[in-house]
């Protein structure tokens, strides 16, 4: 039928031509809406105006724990379905304006260091205390982390009585390890467990005054992750290897399957194989990362870029957004299926950018397809085309 259409003593010819050019105009319409990562949203945040979120951990979609900034005071809030239960503010013993370190267990309950001498648990909105100093050392609390292997161990970062951060293991017995000595003059600030014995931690490396590279009223502050060993034994862990970056901090740690993990940074990203230790540097800032799932990875950059940087297993891209993020972040979390971003707008309202990551995939941003379906066509109509006037020529 369109070969008969196509010819030139056809009476329908310029109706069809002109059917072609309406599918061009409308594909380069569909092409380009699709170009962008949908499901993106910018609402007001789930606790409402006046409450300010610097942490959020996602239980599921109905139950999350969140540390809020509201009326000149921190308060540690547990949400269920949308009910917002106080479990810490300042009427409580905890002090949460000093909550340094919050990880969520393999169980579901929280983990609160707050720089005491122990932790604390937070199960079903109970609070008691999560013993991790059964012996006379004299040492605070910054971090804790849990082991992905064995759940009755964990690896914390402490401020030591000299005032330098250690590292020390809690293992199976309850017995807590020797500190591991902090002769790298660093600032650790997280720490994750990667693999069988292996864990690691991101901090900040003071170069020392007296190397002469910098000035005593400007210490010269750089970023540093290093490998560590520990199994669960009665030694301090051992740092096996420790890397020195240039500029920034790093922000987050994902582990995206059993090789590799994402070191992310306000200055560069890091691909790491903590197997082989071979690593390979991204030339992408961000401040904010997580993980959607196995094998699946964000990093968000600030407020006004116009990107993000999806990894899928050890490949990543870098996707347009469909507007410019218009909040400065300042905590993150992921529910099963929509990754929340929380920070401040241009006015000092609270607001939470979200992404539907099942959006992702979906006919919506189904460009490649469009693109594929345009050529396919569009190769046909010429095809045709070329045929009826190759026809005419040997006429």
């Amino acid at each position: 039928m369109w070969r008969n259409m196509l010819k030139q003593e056809s009476e329908h010819q310029w109706i069809a031509i002109a059917g072609f050019f309406v599918f061009i105009i409308i594909g380069a319409i569909f092409i380009k809406g699709t170009s962008h990562i949908p499901g993106v949203d910018l609402i007001e945040n789930e606790l409402g105006t006046e409450y300010r979120i610097m942490d959020s951990k996602y239980a599921d979609e109905d139950n999350s724990f969140m540390l809020t900034y509201t009326s000149g005071e921190f308060e540690y809030l547990a949400v269920n379905s949308g009910n917002k239960e106080v479990l810490i503010d300042s009427n409580s013993d905890i002090d949460a304006g000093s909550i340094s370190g919050i990880t969520m267990i393999d169980n579901g309950s929280v983990l609160i260091a707050n720089g005491g001498n122990n932790a604390y648990l937070i199960d079903d909105s109970n609070i008691s205390t999560f013993e991790i100093n059964f012996g006379q050392d004299n040492f605070s609390l910054a971090q804790i982390e849990q082991s992905n292997d064995y759940s009755d161990l964990f690896l914390l970062i402490t401020t030591e009585n000299d005032n330098l951060q250690g590292i020390r293991g809690l293992n199976a017995s309850g017995i807590t390890s020797s500190s591991t000595p902090n002769n790298e003059n660093v600032r650790w600030d997280s720490v994750s467990h990667v693999s069988t014995g292996k864990w690691i931690a991101t901090g900040v490396y003071n170069t020392p005054v007296t190397s002469g590279d910098q000035s005593p009223a400007a210490p010269d502050m750089k970023p540093v992750w290093a490998t560590i060993l520990w199994d669960g034994g009665h030694t301090a862990p051992m740092i096996e290897n420790i890397k020195i970056g240039l500029f920034g901090e790093y922000h987050s740690m994902i582990k995206l399957n059993h090789n590799h993990v994402i070191i992310a940074g306000t200055h560069e990203t890091i691909l790491l194989n903590h197997r082989s230790g071979s690593a390979i540097n991204i030339d992408y800032s961000s401040v904010a990362g997580l993980s959607d799932n196995c094998n699946s990875a964000w990093l968000f950059n600030g407020k006004d870029s116009n990107s993000v940087l999806r990894f899928e297993g050890t490949s990543w891209d870098i996707e347009e957004l469909p507007h410019q993020i218009p909040i400065n972040i300042e905590a993150s979390g992921f529910d099963g299926n929509t990754i929340y971003l929380h920070g401040m707008d241009d006015n000092g309202n609270s607001k939470t950018l979200t992404f539907d990551t099942s959006a992702v995939g979906s006919i919506e941003s189904g460009s490649g397809f469009i693109n594929l379906a345009f050529i396919i066509v569009s190769l046909i109509m010429f095809t045709i085309m070329a045929v009826n006037v190759l026809d005419k020529f040997r006429k």
